[in-house]
């Protein structure tokens, strides 16, 4: 009678809760997979309000240059997608911009454009809490696109 009770006891308690952990990994999944073929059909870089049937989401699509070191494309997609719900949620203040155009005078004297850099600082005021990373897709002309989602209601 005790074995009988101690495998039950054992069932509940080791295989009960990784049939229910499947549930968050699929839903995930299923959210990923919508929002890629989402952006796939329309591409759009910036934040969005995404609803699924129980839930509400905040989602930021970063476009990066892919650079040698995974981790510095990792870290430039991070701050950008801060910015980016920053402006949204209306704390960010530019203070300065400035445009530098490099140019070269090729044999008939006339000037070409060699490279245009932008200069803007900014001053956030606020806090923007982490977001996760949803996904990574690498796109045909050399970028990655990160897909980054909150749940509205964890953001509260």
């Amino acid at each position: 009678m005790f074995k009988k009770i101690l495998f039950v006891v054992y069932m509940i308690v080791v295989i009960a809760p990784s049939v229910f952990s499947q549930s968050y990994n699929q839903d995930r999944v299923v959210l990923s997979n919508y929002l890629t073929r989402m952006y796939m059909n329309q591409p759009f870089e910036g934040v969005k309000i995404v609803q699924d049937y129980d839930h509400t989401y905040l989602l930021s699509v970063v476009l990066v240059n892919a650079s040698t070191s995974e981790s510095a494309t990792n870290r430039i997609a991070q701050v950008k997608c801060s910015r980016q719900i920053s402006q949204y949620l209306g704390a960010l203040t530019v203070i300065n911009s400035e445009t530098i155009i490099k140019t070269t005078e090729n044999s008939k004297g006339e000037m070409n454009p060699e490279e245009i850099t932008d200069i803007i600082k900014e001053n956030s005021i606020g806090y923007t809490r982490s977001m996760e990373i949803l996904n990574v897709l690498d796109l045909d002309d050399g970028r990655k696109c990160y897909l980054f989602i909150r749940d509205i209601r964890e953001m509260q």
